[in-house]
């Protein structure tokens, strides 16, 4: 290792192809930054914690999150992307950018939330799901509502209808069927109510799914393959609703309207947001769900302690809870 370079930060999730060194010779809120065509110094504002609680009060103020409870390290990672974009030397500046720009805010909401969202994304969850999940709660209520939250472009909801479709097909007009979809990011929304997807989106979708749910309408730029497109039909998209919707300012809503929901999906959400908030989305979540309603969160997430009392894991090393009081 030279004496004066650390080791390499790639910073993911851009246009640019920016990579950050850390060198310890310049002073902590220096970085050169190398964008292919030579490296530059920059600066970075590592202290500036009141230029960044601005910023998180502006983007409350007019779209009503919160980021200021989102995980820090995240947040702040995925600004230095949008500051690097705009040209902006630090929060102060940048805030001035996303006032005079007000395109930049959807840029940045996009930026500070992830999507990794896939059909039939973890698909041992979704065999559980159409083998046990389902079937139990049908067999239970004499209706389903069902809610993903942060659905990025409707993958998992579209799933889920997809599973009901061939669970309910003789009694579908006997069976009152509700999947809701929710995301921060509009632009996301916007997509998935088109319901058009690339042929890569669609692996994990079994070939009588892709058959019997989704029709072929076009082709992509042939600089990326002949990749089809496809689109989902209308039988599955009436069965689902998207929305964008922050996740705390939409269970409140829920919580007030006093909405229940009989499976709920909060997978790969919390792992972004601090303990606090994830305490208070779970609390909001169980009291949407009535007894012997369903839960599913992330693989790598957990139930705080006060969950444990309320729900019971159904699958031995599943993320998959009923609950039970």
């Amino acid at each position: 290792m030279p004496g004066d370079i650390g080791r390499e930060r790639p910073l993911r999730q851009t246009q640019l192809n920016y990579t950050i060194w850390a060198a310890f010779s310049l002073p902590s809120n220096r970085c050169i930054i190398d964008e292919g065509s030579g490296a530059k110094e920059r600066t970075i504002p590592v202290i500036d914690k009141e230029g960044l609680k601005s910023i998180f009060e502006f983007v409350n103020e007019v779209r009503g999150v919160d980021f200021a409870l989102y995980r820090h390290a995240t947040v702040t990672r995925k600004l230095e992307l949008r500051l690097a974009e705009t040209g902006s030397p630090d929060y102060r500046n940048y805030l001035s950018y996303l006032k005079s720009h007000p395109d930049e805010l959807d840029k940045l909401i996009r930026a500070l939330t992830i999507k990794v969202s896939n059909f039939f994304r973890n698909p041992l969850v979704y065999e559980l799901l159409f083998t046990s999940v389902l079937p139990d709660l049908i067999s239970e209520f004499g209706f389903l509502k069902i809610w993903s939250l942060g659905c990025a472009y409707g993958e998992e909801p579209y799933s889920v209808a997809i599973l009901l479709r061939e669970l309910l097909r003789r009694d579908r007009g006997n069976f009152d069927v509700k999947v809701l979809g929710t995301d921060i990011d509009a632009g996301a929304i916007e997509k998935g109510a088109l319901g058009e997807f690339a042929e890569g989106e669609l692996e994990e979708v079994k070939k009588k799914y892709l058959d019997s749910c989704f029709r072929e309408v076009a082709r992509q730029d042939p600089t990326v393959g002949h990749e089809s497109v496809y689109r989902i039909n209308n039988e599955i998209k009436s069965m689902v609703r998207l929305e964008c919707a922050d996740i705390v300012m939409g269970l409140e809503a829920k919580k007030k309207q006093r909405s229940k929901y009989n499976l709920i999906l909060c997978r790969n959400v919390l792992i972004y947001m601090d303990k606090v908030l994830q305490q208070n989305i779970l609390r909001n979540i169980s009291d949407l769900i009535p007894v012997k309603g369903y839960l599913v969160i992330g693989e790598s997430e957990t139930l705080p302690s006060s969950g444990k009392d309320e729900f019971s894991q159904v699958f031995p090393g599943m993320k998959i809870f009923r609950k039970t009081a």
